[in-house]
């Protein structure tokens, strides 16, 4: 396969993962999303329990987005070879990879916090240093979000933009955290 069939294949392929990833998790206007109305439509049921619990129109939905993010950045790596003119890299890999590991594990391991009590349900909104992924749960449950998953969430919304923003301030972080310590370590060899 050529190199330009194989970009165009990649960025073609990354566009329509994103935008089936997308559709199959928005819903506008406080209507059931578009994947809950096509796996109602196929005889599936969108949670695991009737309406709580597992949402598996979010984790369709991701199955399209991760890929489409990993296409997308095999797509830019050849497009744009990821090198200027001095041989400098414009994305730094390392900083880009260790963000996205720090904000999924974040995730995980951080206890979430009740952002609203509204009486009937709880919110917990998880996420370092913005929340992104809130889950709401019928009791006050555990404050971690892979307990939240599985025991009687009445609904789950992922904010892409503020993971995005999360994934790119502590890429910020870390570049500088890296500057910094180049140049310390520049003047500690001088002395």
């Amino acid at each position: 396969m050529s190199k330009i069939n194989r970009k165009v294949l990649l960025g073609i392929t990354s566009l329509m993962l994103f935008a089936l990833g997308i559709l199959f998790g928005i819903s506008l206007g406080g209507n059931p999303s578009y994947g809950d109305l096509i796996l109602k439509s196929v005889g599936l049921g969108p949670w695991s329990n009737i309406d709580t619990g597992l949402h598996y129109t979010a984790i369709i939905s991701l199955i399209f987005l991760i890929p489409a993010v990993v296409f997308g950045y095999m797509f830019l790596k050849e497009t744009l070879e990821l090198e200027n003119m001095n041989g400098k890299r414009r994305i730094e890999t390392l900083e880009c990879k260790l963000s996205i590991f720090i904000v999924l594990t974040s995730t995980f391991v951080l206890p979430g916090k009740i952002e609203q009590n509204m009486g009937s349900f709880f919110e917990y909104a998880f996420g370092f240093p913005l929340n992104y992924w809130s889950v709401y749960q019928g009791d006050e449950g555990s404050s971690y979000l892979f307990s939240n998953l599985f025991n009687g969430n009445i609904g789950m919304n992922i904010n892409i933009v503020n993971l995005f923003l999360d994934i790119v301030i502590l890429y910020y972080v870390l570049l500088i955290i890296r500057k910094v310590f180049i140049k310390l370590y520049a003047v500690y060899k001088k002395n």
